[in-house]
């Protein structure tokens, strides 16, 4: 979606239950409402990647409806559509790369997800050569997990370390380039593990 927010809209509710009892979409306030069909007998007839497929084929209808009834943009949902087929299903978010002050080095802070794991990395471009860093697992928060909120503050923090730093050194997570280890602390104290539960509420 690269961050499109459907104009007056903060929420999309795709509501099965209610197909054939809805003639028509629903908006109140800025939450849009709409009731596609759902076969819970076909979907649960279906293999794993195919209940994926059949529930993002559910979204795309309802998304395409609402965008032409509400004027959206219709190619943001087309090609977040397209995107996620490419990609077979594998949750992956690359945020804009970091240059580092001597303008030799870039860092990219990734994410990348299953159903119960999210995994940050660092990934650092040296000219055609590409080192990448597991950062830290977390349990995965879905759309509530702070892994969003930690991937814009990125960051390099000398031209050998790069991670991320929230509330101005409460928490510091950095891949070292010179020692070649990911490093985290806490209160600048070293620590083998961070949990995030202490500094957000979905963690």
């Amino acid at each position: 979606m690269k961050g499109y927010k459907p104009p007056k809209t903060s929420r999309i509710t795709i509501q099965p239950a209610f197909y054939g009892i809805w003639n028509r979409t629903w908006k109140n306030g800025s939450i849009v409402a709409i009731a596609p069909y759902f076969s819970h007998e076909k979907f649960t007839s279906l293999d794993k990647f195919a209940k994926y497929r059949y529930v993002l084929d559910l979204i795309q209808t309802a998304t395409t409806q609402l965008s032409d009834e509400y004027h959206w943009n219709r190619d943001v949902f087309e090609n977040a559509y397209n995107k996620t087929l490419a990609s077979n299903f594998n949750f992956r978010i690359e945020y804009p790369s970091k240059q580092s002050k001597d303008r030799i080095k870039s860092g990219v802070f990734v994410i990348e997800k299953t159903e119960t794991v999210t995994s940050a990395y660092a990934e650092i471009h040296i000219n055609d050569n590409i080192t990448t860093k597991k950062l830290f697992d977390k349990k995965n928060a879905w759309w509530y997990d702070c892994v969003y909120f930690l991937a814009r503050h990125n960051k390099w923090f000398d031209n050998n370390k790069f991670g991320i730093e929230i509330r101005k050194g409460k928490v510091d997570i950095w891949y070292s380039l010179n020692n070649n280890v990911v490093e985290l602390y806490e209160d600048g104290q070293q620590v083998t593990d961070i949990d995030f539960g202490k500094y957000f509420l979905f963690n």
